[in-house]
């Protein structure tokens, strides 16, 4: 058997699954990349817009361009009509009043290209419509991965896992599909690609071990989502203190950071396949 090769193949709910997840990866890869080409021409159209929202691409934001294109647009608009939009966010009557401040102030200070900027703004309206439509796909998809996953023990084993979502467990399920299929963690290390090589010369030793990079990558992309989500901060500490801490002793090592990261996504995968193999809840060591 090569490397990472699992010894059977999945079964039809399984492999469904996975055909979905997979294709919400690729959708997520076009979405990325309309929303760079989107960001080039808003800076073109209205200098600075993005600068009043956390979330460029959330609806308020998108709504408002759509009937704001532009800082003439804007400043011209009636402010209780720009409030109506703005309060759709579902935040208090001062918080929007506040935002549409900084809105005023962005596009008083604004300064697009008086020739150039008319011929943009049918290119902004058809990248909004993309993203809209692209969000659409995007949130079918996820109602799909859920609905497929939701049932099965594995998928529910890998919530318990902080800094695991709905959509990340799926994809880790979707592309395991039965643990049994690696008889041990070795062989399911390979599969994730997370098996490292240092490489030595006399008395050095590289302080970066390289993965191997082999078996499936949607695998390894969401083992790295979960780590990053796991050792972020929340307000009442990380929100998986295993996996922060041991994130902390890489970096203690001297692991550069992305590093670290990897070495603690190759922790995950330990921790998942335990829980997966024993059918166990995860629990804070």
């Amino acid at each position: 058997m090569g490397g990472g090769t699992p010894r059977s193949q999945l079964d039809e709910h399984v492999a469904e699954l996975r055909f979905i997840s997979r294709q919400y990866a690729n959708w997520m890869a076009l979405y990325s990349e309309v929303q760079l080409q989107f960001r080039s021409v808003l800076d073109l159209v209205f200098p600075g817009y993005e600068k009043a929202f956390q979330n460029l691409f959330n609806p308020t934001s998108l709504q408002l361009l759509t009937t704001y294109p532009t800082p003439a647009a804007l400043l011209s608009a009636d402010k209780a009509d720009v409030l109506k939009i703005l309060m759709n966010n579902r935040r208090g009557l001062k918080w929007n009043e506040e935002k549409y401040e900084v809105l005023v102030s962005i596009a008083q200070s604004s300064l697009p290209d008086p020739t150039g900027h008319l011929a943009h703004q049918p290119a902004l309206r058809n990248y909004m419509d993309l993203l809209k439509s692209y969000r659409a796909g995007i949130s079918l998809l996820e109602q799909q991965m859920e609905q497929l996953a939701g049932t099965s023990m594995p998928y529910r084993l890998l919530r318990t896992i902080p800094g695991v979502g709905p959509i990340t467990a799926a994809v880790i399920y979707a592309e395991i599909g039965d643990i049994n299929r690696f008889p041990n963690v070795k062989q399911w290390t390979a599969f994730a690609g997370l098996d490292s090589s240092v490489y030595e010369s006399g008395t050095f030793k590289a302080n970066q071990n390289r993965i191997s990079k082999r078996g499936s990558a949607y695998l390894r992309t969401a083992l790295y989502q979960a780590t990053v989500a796991g050792i972020s901060k929340q307000i009442h500490g990380p929100r998986n203190p295993v996996l922060w801490r041991y994130y902390q002793q890489k970096c203690t090592e001297g692991k550069p950071a992305k590093v670290a990261i990897v070495a603690t996504s190759n922790k995950l995968l330990r921790l998942i396949y335990g829980i997966w193999r024993n059918q166990e809840i995860f629990c804070a060591e």
